[in-house]
């Protein structure tokens, strides 16, 4: 069973793909395929990539219906490990980066930064979470907006927040510009 992404960000998602313009898009961990949704709704048709772990026989196909091109049946870290060469206009990682160990997250943030014009995160800190339908499920990391001012360049960045139980649980997501982008983005109304 593939995972799903929560929907606090929808609308912003779409607002900012629009904004970067991306022809090119490598999502880690596309899960369910929520991002390819979107992707479908802005009218945009960019080359739309995925590494995913694959669980079951019918996943592929669903994901492709929601405008995937290519699956990469992989676990992310070792995908980022072994490195690649492809460039992106707009990597992206909506709920995944809080599923690998902090270090591991800013690895792979740095390295996408050298293969992508922008890196898109939507992540939540302070959120517990086991391994309920697979085990790449449960959180390994909880990070904030100050874990990546200090490293990254931040061109867009917002928050929001939630109570459940004895926790107050926050959702960020937050746009890094790529190490070697010459792009300005226009005012994001």
């Amino acid at each position: 069973m593939l995972g799903n992404s929560s929907n606090k960000f929808d609308p912003c998602l779409s607002v900012l793909v629009k904004s970067v313009k991306p022809q090119t898009i490598l999502e880690l961990g596309c899960g369910e395929g929520k991002f390819g949704s979107i992707m479908q709704q802005t009218g945009l048709r960019p080359h739309l990539r995925a590494v995913q772990k694959i669980f079951s026989s019918d996943e592929p196909q669903r994901l492709r219906q929601k405008g995937y091109e290519e699956i990469i049946d992989r676990d992310i870290l070792d995908y980022y490990k072994e490195g690649f060469d492809e460039n992106y206009s707009l990597i992206v990682g909506l709920d995944v980066a809080e599923h690998f160990l902090y270090s591991d997250v800013i690895s792979i943030i740095n390295f996408s930064l050298y293969r992508a014009d922008f890196m898109l995160l939507v992540w939540p800190s302070a959120h517990p979470q086991m391994s309920v339908t697979n085990p790449f499920d449960r959180h390994r990391a909880s990070f904030e907006l100050k874990d990546l001012a200090d490293k990254f360049d931040i061109v867009f960045y917002s928050q929001t927040g939630f109570a459940q139980m004895h926790y107050r649980h926050r959702y960020h997501i937050a746009l890094l510009r790529g190490f070697m982008n010459h792009h300005v983005l226009p005012p994001i109304l």
